[in-house]
């Protein structure tokens, strides 16, 4: 089976380079990262990193996110130790660089799976730990730093309802795939149970928890207001809705849901934050055919419509939908209306607002049960019952901030994977 992923790999090769080249003159996609992912840039990545080093590997935003307590936490433990950072996605990187700068990390756009590529990728890093991020395969990669020697961790494992029935049909590929990897740090028991499914041993797998409930927060979430209403010259309106991480089908049910609101509620500002970047100027559209006054948040940026009464705002910029939550009563979570499978709401209850998201959480479920047992978190099953919940929301936003309170103290309950996950490594680096 491995042989014929690489024969694959090879035949697809052209099509695959053809198909970047069109993305990237057409549409600006991997206009940054088209290099870096054939692996243009390796010789001079060996240069800034010296030393011992920790490579540490996150799809795209929301991996980025899930670890950076961790990558704060591993610079604390190990100064010696150089962190290089890589990421698939442009706008992962983007994140990353945001976030993680400041700790004197190195970054990098991880190349294609072909074994030539993570043959000279490995050899050029020499990395004395790699940890992956939730269960994002590559097995040229595993198999050649297994070749070097080099330990191999899945931290934030889960194996979600969509993934499990592929696994399972290719189960002997990717057991052979899983075999390289040294310790497989689940999200829950149910993922540990799913992983060992797929053939992987009992003795590799422990349950970590969620990187996730340990999120840092540099500045509270009054700080951050604060600096949001002065940085933007924001009028803030009686209550404000953030809608976050939306998808295609889900901004058409909030706008006519917000509609609604504001014939009663005549001062809710609506943050719709669009989870693809692609999307931003169509959702725009959307809004202000809708008849609403709206704005990008670039514009702000830009001197446009400061002070003025916006309707709704279109957050069009990465990164910093974590940040704009403080500017929230209560928000919706998005993927989750329709059949994505939903998004991470913990930067949300981390600001003490009140959520609600809709029936598809599969690839956040423990989180969601976890949030909605506190008595915070709200799921519904349509446009109706979201009407409804925000509506009683509006209309009892005592009850409302008392509810934000509740599960902002859930979530603290649940911390601590961020210790539990550095005890494994110290052990892998022999350090313990």
């Amino acid at each position: 089976m491995f042989w014929l992923y690489n024969v694959l790999w090879l035949l697809a090769f052209p099509g695959v380079i053809l198909y970047l080249a069109l993305r990237r003159s057409l549409t600006g996609k991997y206009r940054q990262n088209l290099g870096p992912r054939l692996g243009v840039g390796l010789k001079g990545l060996t240069r800034p990193i010296s030393g011992e080093v920790i490579w540490v590997h996150a799809l795209s935003v929301g991996e980025v996110l899930s670890v950076v307590s961790l990558v704060h936490t591993l610079r604390k433990e190990f100064p010696d130790y150089k962190v290089l950072i890589t990421t698939t996605t442009e706008s992962g990187q983007q994140v990353a660089r945001q976030k993680l700068t400041s700790l004197d990390c190195h970054f990098f756009y991880m190349p294609l799976d072909f074994w030539w590529l993570m043959q000279r990728t490995v050899k050029s890093i020499g990395a004395s730990l790699f940890v992956l991020v939730e269960t994002d395969l590559w097995p040229n990669l595993f198999w050649c730093l297994a070749r070097e020697r080099t330990p191999i961790i899945l931290v934030n494992g889960r194996v979600s309802d969509r993934s499990l029935p592929r696994y399972r049909l290719w189960r002997r590929f990717f057991s052979r795939a899983f075999n390289n990897i040294d310790v497989f740090s689940m999200q829950s028991q149910e993922d540990a149970r799913r992983v060992g499914m797929l053939g992987v041993e009992a003795a590799k797998i422990r349950v970590t928890g969620n990187l996730k409930f340990d999120q840092p927060m540099a500045k509270s979430a009054v700080q951050e207001r604060e600096e949001l209403v002065r940085e933007l010259e924001w009028t803030q309106p009686l209550a404000t809705w953030i809608a976050g991480s939306t998808h295609q089908g889900e901004e058409d049910i909030i706008l006519r849901v917000y509609s609604r609101l504001r014939q009663k509620f005549s001062d809710l500002c609506l943050i719709l934050a669009p989870r693809n970047q692609q999307r931003f100027e169509e959702v725009f559209k959307l809004a202000s055919q809708s008849g609403w006054q709206t704005l990008l948040r670039s514009q702000l940026d830009a001197g446009e419509g400061r002070g003025a009464q916006v309707d709704v705002l279109i957050l069009d910029t990465i990164g910093e939908l974590a940040r704009f939550y403080s500017l929230g009563d209560f928000a919706f979570v998005g993927g989750s209306l329709v059949p994505i499978g939903g998004h991470n709401p913990l930067e949300a209850v981390q600001r003490g607002l009140p959520v609600v998201f809709g029936p598809h959480m599969e690839n956040f479920r423990d989180i969601a049960d976890i949030l909605t047992e506190s008595g915070g978190c709200f799921q519904v099953e349509d446009e109706n019952e979201l009407l409804a919940q925000l509506r009683a929301w509006l209309t009892e936003p005592a009850a409302a901030k008392e509810q934000g309170q509740k599960v902002q103290r859930a979530l603290q309950v649940h911390q601590g994977a961020v210790a539990r996950n550095l005890a494994i490594i110290k052990s892998l680096l022999g350090k313990s």
